[in-house]
């Protein structure tokens, strides 16, 4: 190929070769991570270069496949004489960047002798620690000669697309339009230029750029395009011919450099020309706009991120103006979808690593997601999620868009409903969120039915758990199964209730989770298709596993035999490793359930192998255990708090008269205790399943727990009426919010007023936890209810009558064993943060000017309060020593200021005989109000030194933060109150103790050594 060195610059030479390295590099390559060269011109001179590879854009197949496991630099020079010496000298400056390289690859024109090629590899191997590659002319030539990468030359270096090679068996099928299309365009002499040859070249074009197999016309339809361009009839044909000729360049060539003008002439037209109200091509500028904010991450382009940002308020300056003009009803919809995807994208001002560029479609996230369920695979967690230009007015662009749709039939839905989708990590927390996805699922609903509703939701749902927020995927989850369990649908039902379990067992909702788990199974096993029959096994072993999660080991191993049964019965090949993970990983388990008995309750041995040897698995469980024999066995701290730390329930806590369930969630450690028998146990099973889902359901609220223990002591009481509610008794603790419930058992004649009666038991049991007002926490649970709250309550049948596989005998038998749960007499310790941790950010009513002014009043109306006790505390220096230690735990003026005033104050009222009184009359509680509140004088008793030590200073602070609290229109509820609870709410979520303003130090001590002594 004799025209290789006669390339018209360096640039072009560059190029030339950084595309071929694209493509030809093999699967072990990778593009560095950081640049090599330190900027400028060092590293560079006229006559070579190198570079990192970087990445191509998304729909490109090299980088697809490639390991992140090597840091590639890419060196090339059109020197003619002294090569080897150039590359020595080369190797030496990439290598000592002080960057890692694990590989460069040296394009020269002039070539080089082998025995020197193979004298520079060594060296390099042995000098600098790198692989090296030197491709001469010849080996660009060769490889420029393969079909697929014919277009490089094409493009570089101008060589008649008609000498491309044949294409070689395997290239993939070109389709028979595609071919006619080109024979057509190739036979054509006369000169494209009207919008009817644009359309027409479109589909070739657009195929040839996303699809391998074409890839090598890519640069002849670009001919064509710009052929087009160059004589375009007018100015709608020209700016959609610049659109389709950039985006085939960026997509196709992963490089927007060549068109950077073309793109800048298409933004600056249709920005500026107010005549241009196209939608179509105002639909292109949103689209190129988002090809262009990916190629700017990506250094594909010279355009800026102050030229970008500049065209997008452009048109939506230029968009807000056509909604203004009251545009008919279906232009006006695509107006407000376009202005919404304005809005809505990421915004470029912050530094970002990357742009999202594509968006997945709705059958890929649903594929995907179903493949993960199925496997059984963890789910990933995405990386923070960028900022977006203005999400309150994309989300109320959406709302309107949503209103509108009802007038705009024709329009297509999909697009917008899939960026909604895709966004929904970032949109969930506002507060329109709910209103607008309802509102374009009825649109959804409308076009392509039900079921559509329900992958939509899947598809949210599944974008929520990978960005790790699984209360809200949960609600989405929901929403698919309540779509899909029926009929045709019904796998897809079964699928998201295993899913929704899942969920809960990784939020540490463990029986919630057996719950889900079991009605899957019961589902599975009324479902007139038998293909579906093969869930029964897998929710009963998935819910043994939550069982056992929750600490019920001896139960779980009870659920497991019985799942084993069922698999034997349903499912081919019963026991194969790769279809049925679950049977295996609930194997593995309970091998070590067996090992920990072993060696921490030996006397449970002997009824689980008897539990075990009924379906014959024992043989198995000891080859499991075979390599584990010598190994010290585990004693009962390490159990204990290995359980704590994954978040489980103490191991065995079946075992005995009483049993436990535990887990922390929104800051509160959460605990049941029930009798040890099966109506006991089945109540509180129904209790605690139904308010882990409750509990989940208000983390996506704001409850405003204070941070404690709630225990729950419950009874299962047949002489209740079926339909009574729960007997609630709330008793008063040092240190635990404790109530007693006594549930009537379940009866299935009662399924429709079910779950309203375990709803009231929870809201009683669970406000006295809150610190919202009843207003502002019923307006939580009516948000509840209207997402479904009811059928997450109640899965198809009674948790009773679900969850009711041991008879009465069995449970009498783990009530009888002598030893209690392991680890049974240790506090609850929190290894690790709860996976369903307290909100955190401002609290509700917080607002930090409100707050500030707030503090301003108290330094104006506490000082005239102790103004004559100030001085005599500021010569007391034991009262200096407890103030400056207090001041260095983060205590403001205005709090120490708060504590002496209520002291000063109860000092003064009890010196006039006002003593505050439950039964106290508005008059009296007014007359010890005013006595407290009087400004001191000069002659008034002082107070003594005593009624200012630490503890009362903390004492007066804490009884005043009761005040600060219902201040802010929140409630503190009869029982036992933590003052320490109540005063971390107020500093985590309140500001408590950082606001404060510019003031004078109202004490304003000289420091002396006795201050911190």
């Amino acid at each position: 190929m004799s025209t290789l060195g006669e390339s018209n610059s360096h640039h072009e030479f560059e190029a030339l070769c950084l595309g071929l390295a694209r493509r030809r590099v093999t699967s072990n390559l990778l593009p560095a991570t950081g640049p090599v060269s330190s900027g400028g011109d060092q590293g560079r001179d006229a006559e070579s270069h190198w570079t990192n590879i970087p990445r191509e854009l998304p729909g490109t197949s090299l980088y697809a496949s490639l390991a992140s496991t090597q840091r590639v630099v890419m060196a090339c020079t059109i020197q003619a004489t002294g090569v080897p010496g150039k590359i020595r000298k080369d190797l030496a400056s990439i290598c000592g960047q002080g960057t890692p390289v694990d590989r460069v690859i040296y394009f020269t024109v002039t070539a080089v002798p082998a025995r020197k090629r193979h004298d520079l590899i060594e060296e390099a191997t042995r000098a600098h620690q790198v692989d090296l590659d030197i491709w001469d002319a010849a080996a660009l030539a060769l490889h420029l000669a393969d079909y697929d990468l014919f277009y490089l030359a094409v493009q570089y270096l101008h060589l008649p697309s008609d000498l491309a090679p044949p294409r070689p068996d395997g290239a993939g099928e070109l389709p028979d339009w595609y071919v006619e299309a080109r024979r057509r365009w190739q036979a054509n002499d006369e000169p494209a230029r009207t919008l009817g040859d644009l359309v027409d070249l479109r589909a070739p074009l657009r195929h040839a750029t996303f699809h391998e197999e074409a890839r090598a016309d890519l640069p002849e339809w670009l001919g064509h395009a710009r052929a087009l361009l160059a004589a375009a009839a007018g100015e709608h044909t020209a700016l959609r011919a610049r659109y389709e000729i950039v985006v085939a360049t960026l997509r196709g060539l992963s490089d927007m450099h060549p068109t950077d003008q073309l793109a800048r002439d298409f933004f600056d037209t249709v920005t500026t020309d107010d005549a241009l109200t196209d939608p179509g091509i105002l639909e292109d500028a949103v689209i190129l706009l988002q090809y262009a904010f990916g190629a700017l991450a990506r250094g594909l382009t010279v355009l800026t991120a102050d030229d970008l940002c500049g065209w997008q308020r452009l048109l939506a300056d230029k968009i807000d103006r056509l909604l203004d003009a009251a545009p008919p009803a279906n232009a006006m919809a695509h107006l407000l979808a376009m202005r919404a995807r304005l809005a809505l994208h990421a915004d470029m001002t912050a530094e970002l690593e990357t742009v999202p560029e594509d968006l997945p479609t709705v059958a890929e996230v649903t594929a995907a997601v179903v493949q993960a369920v199925e496997a059984g695979e963890p789910i990933p967690a995405l990386q923070s999620e960028p900022p977006l230009t203005d999400l309150d007015t994309g989300m109320n662009t959406l709302l309107r868009l949503g209103h509108h749709l009802d007038n705009a039939p024709m329009f297509p839905i999909e697009h917008t409903t899939d960026l909604f989708d895709y966004l929904t990590p970032l949109l969930v927390d506002h507060p329109l969120y709910r209103e607008v996805r309802d509102l374009l699922d009825q649109a959804t609903d409308r076009v392509t039915g039900q079921t559509a509703r329900g992958e939509r939701a899947q598809s949210r749902g599944h974008s929520l758990i990978k960005s790790g927020r699984l209360p809200q995927a949960l609600q989405e989850i929901h929403e698919a199964k309540a779509n899909w369990l029926r009929g045709d649908t019904l796998e897809g039902g079964l699928i998201m209730l295993l899913l929704c379990a899942r969920l809960y067992s990784e939020l540490g909702l463990s029986i919630a989770a057996k719950q889900y788990a079991l009605a899957a199974a019961t589902a599975a096993k009324s479902a007139p298709n038998a293909e579906l029959h093969r869930f029964i096994p897998r929710g009963i072993i998935l819910a043994a596993q939550y069982d056992r999660q929750a600490g019920n080991w001896i139960s779980a191993t009870h659920l497991f035999c019985i799942g084993l049964m069922a698999q034997s019965a349903y499912c081919d090949e019963p026991y194969n490793h790769e279809r049925y993970p679950y049977v295996w990983d609930m194997m593995g388990n309970q091998a070590l359930t067996l090992r920990a008995a072993d060696a921490v309750r030996p006397g449970f041995v002997s009824l689980l192998r008897t539990i075990t040897s009924s379906v014959g698995i024992d043989t198995v469980i000891d080859e499991m255990l075979t390599p584990l024999i010598g190994d010290p066995a585990a004693t009962e701290e390490a159990h204990t708090e290995a359980a704590d730390a994954e978040g489980m329930g103490r191991p065995f806590s079946d075992a005995g008269p009483t049993r436990r369930y535990a887990w922390n969630a929104l800051g509160v450690d959460w605990e049941i205790i029930c009798p040890n028998d099966r109506l006991s146990v089945l109540a509180a099973e129904r209790y605690t399943a139904a308010l882990q889902v409750f509990l989940c359901e208000l983390a996506v609220g704001d409850p405003l727990f204070l941070p404690g223990r709630l225990s729950v002591e419950i009874r299962a009481d047949a002489t209740l009426p079926h339909d009574q509610p729960a007997v609630c008794e709330q008793s008063a603790d040092r240190d635990t919010n404790r109530w007693r419930l006594r549930l009537p058992t379940a009866d299935p004649a009662e399924l429709e007023t079910e779950p309203s009666r375990l709803l009231t038991a929870l809201i009683k049991v669970v406000l006295s936890q809150s610190l919202l007002s009843d207003e502002s926490f019923m307006h939580l649970v009516e948000q509840a209810l209207a997402s479904g709250l009811w059928h997450k309550l109640l899965v198809g049948r009674p948790y009773d009558e679900l969850a009711d596989f041991l008879k009465a005998d069995d449970y009498q038998t783990m009530a009888a064993l002598a030893d209690p749960a392991v680890g049974a007499g240790t506090p609850r310790g929190q290894a690790k943060p709860a996976a369903l941790p307290a909100r955190n950010g401002p609290g509700p009513g917080y607002e930090r000017e409100t707050a500030l002014d707030t503090v301003r009043n108290r330094y104006a109306n506490l000082l005239p309060i102790v103004r004559y006790t100030i001085p005599r505390l500021a010569a007391d220096s034991g009262f200096r020593r407890t103030a400056t230690q207090l001041r260095q735990e983060g205590w403001r003026d205005w709090h120490l200021l708060t504590a002496i005033a209520n002291a000063v104050g109860n000092h003064r009222a009890q010196q006039q005989g006002l003593r505050p009184s439950p039964g106290d009359s508005r008059e009296h509680r007014a007359r010890i109000l005013a006595a407290m509140q009087a400004p001191e004088r000069p002659h008034d008793p002082p107070v003594p030194a005593q009624a200012f030590t630490e503890h009362a200073l903390r004492s007066h602070l804490s009884v005043a933060a009761v005040s600060t609290v219902r201040g802010l229109g929140l409630a503190i509820r009869p029982g036992t109150l933590d003052p320490q609870a109540l005063l971390s709410v107020l500093g985590d979520r309140y500001s408590y103790w950082t606001d404060d303003i510019e003031h004078t130090d109202p004490f304003d001590w000289p420091a002396t050594q006795d201050d911190t002594a």
